[in-house]
């Protein structure tokens, strides 16, 4: 590697590292004047990035490197070029930039981490990640439980989210988006924990992290987190264990199952105000429809409904929503009120990722972003096939792999989004996805540079030798 190549490298790490690692500690990056600066260093990762390819770096894993990366980039340039060409049409230009940044940000920013960094770099970003999740963890905790969660960081918190059941903030405003971030936490603790190939003391931080996650999803109240703990304990089941011997494995899925178990009957019998919120949900369908989070899923629906198939733009639901924020049951021309005017409020986020996304992207957006989760899931599916095929060829002994524990955390990660964002809006949160897409663009980094290894292998395999 040449001189002018490594202080690229250093460069470009060292970006991509700040942006992933203070994001979060500035309030989640949400106000403009946090979100652009780190939507400028972005850019200026993938430019030195670019830098680098022209001058021929990458000599590490470029031979690996090939038809992997190429697969990826066919399935996420359709998405990104629809949403490009939707965002230059929607009439209020700020609002759809910002949310085109929020969907092409983080495929430069996991694109510069499959192309650019090595597996000594994915290690590293991997431990800080780690490291500052438990971090951010504890700074929330100490807020909720010794300030009352009064502040957030230097600013005034909102105090109606203390009203009844005190519920931790952390560096968020929000105590479910705290929760959010929590739950990456919970992902990637898991991931090292379950890893037989980690070192002890890693996985006794990972389990650490696991449970400092949990601590500050309960204390956040959010009804939507502690379901979606189940959720990663389902992936658990499905993915987590593929390491051990069937017998084994069986054992583990039984005591998870009734540690889950006991941990529900206890927040049941002593959640205090975490069960309270749960109870005063509006479990009936009348009370359901009376609430703000049904009737803005609705309106999104409604603004969907408007414009099917390329959806009303990027970035428009807060501008439109007092055109679809009534209830469809109302008639102009007879003179009938609709039955939910939602008029005493006014809806800026859906509180629904999937819905204000099918409305503002349309179904054909809805497609090509599934096809570009898949491209996605794919690449992470193929590393932990491989791993779970080796195990058995070699009788469940070590692999020497390095990516299992970040390909199982991305798994964890993106199935919890996935459910999570049916009730709340975390993709919205600037830090918390380039987050995500760090944590799902880090195994992938590995899975792609051992390919060229691990397949030749295969065939010498195949072969006899």
């Amino acid at each position: 590697m040449s001189l002018w190549d490594k202080r690229l490298s250093s460069s470009i790490f060292a970006l991509a590292t700040l942006v992933v690692l203070l994001a979060p500690w500035l309030f989640g990056a949400w106000e403009a004047w946090w979100f652009w600066p780190f939507v400028t260093a972005i850019a200026a990762t993938g430019t030195l990035g670019c830098v680098r390819l022209a001058l021929g770096g990458l000599r590490h894993s470029q031979a690996a490197l090939g038809s992997f990366a190429f697969g990826l980039l066919a399935a996420l340039a359709p998405f990104l070029i629809y949403a490009l060409i939707r965002s230059l049409a929607a009439p209020v230009s700020l609002d759809a930039e910002r949310s085109f940044m929020l969907q092409l940000t983080p495929l430069i920013l996991g694109f510069v981490i499959v192309l650019q960094f090595d597996a000594r770099q994915v290690r590293r970003l991997g431990l800080l990640i780690a490291v500052n999740l438990f971090l951010l963890g504890s700074y929330g905790l100490v807020n909720h439980y010794f300030f009352g969660n009064t502040r957030v960081l230097w600013e005034a918190g909102y105090a109606q989210y203390q009203i009844g059941y005190a519920r931790a903030t952390g560096t968020y405003y929000c105590p479910d988006h705290f929760s959010g971030l929590m739950e990456l936490a919970v992902a990637l603790g898991l991931g090292l924990l379950l890893d037989r190939n980690q070192a002890r003391r890693l996985r006794a931080g990972g389990a650490a992290l696991v449970a400092l996650g949990v601590w500050g999803v309960l204390a956040s109240r959010s009804r939507g987190g502690g379901l979606t703990l189940l959720v990663l304990a389902a992936g658990v089941l499905i993915w987590g264990l593929a390491q051990w011997r069937p017998r084994a494995a069986l054992k583990l899925r039984l005591g998870l199952l009734l540690s889950v178990a006991l941990m529900v009957v206890a927040l049941a019998l002593f959640g205090g105000n975490y069960v309270k919120r749960f109870k005063e949900y509006p479990w009936s369908w009348e009370k359901i429809e009376l609430s703000e989070r049904y009737q803005m899923t609705m309106g999104a629906l409604r603004g969907w409904q408007s414009a099917p198939w390329f959806g009303i733009g990027p970035g428009m639901h807060q501008n439109l929503w007092p055109h679809f924020a009534a209830s469809a049951d109302g008639n102009r021309k007879l003179g009938v009120r609709p039955k939910y005017p939602n008029t005493g409020y006014h809806s800026y986020e859906a509180h629904n990722d999937w819905a204000q996304f099918l409305e503002e992207y349309g179904l054909t957006g809805l497609v090509l972003f599934l096809v570009m989760l898949g491209g996605l899931g794919r690449g992470l599916y193929r590393g932990w096939r491989r791993e779970l095929r080796e195990r058995r060829y070699e009788q469940y002994a070590p692999t020497g792999r390095q990516h299992h524990a970040l390909t199982l955390a991305a798994l964890l990660a993106a199935g919890a989004f996935c459910f999570h964002s049916f009730g709340d809006f975390n993709l919205q949160i600037p830090a918390t996805v380039w987050l995500l897409a760090t944590l799902i663009a880090l195994p992938l980094a590995l899975i792609a540079q051992e390919q060229p290894m691990r397949n030749r292998r295969d065939r010498l395999k195949a072969e006899g030798c």
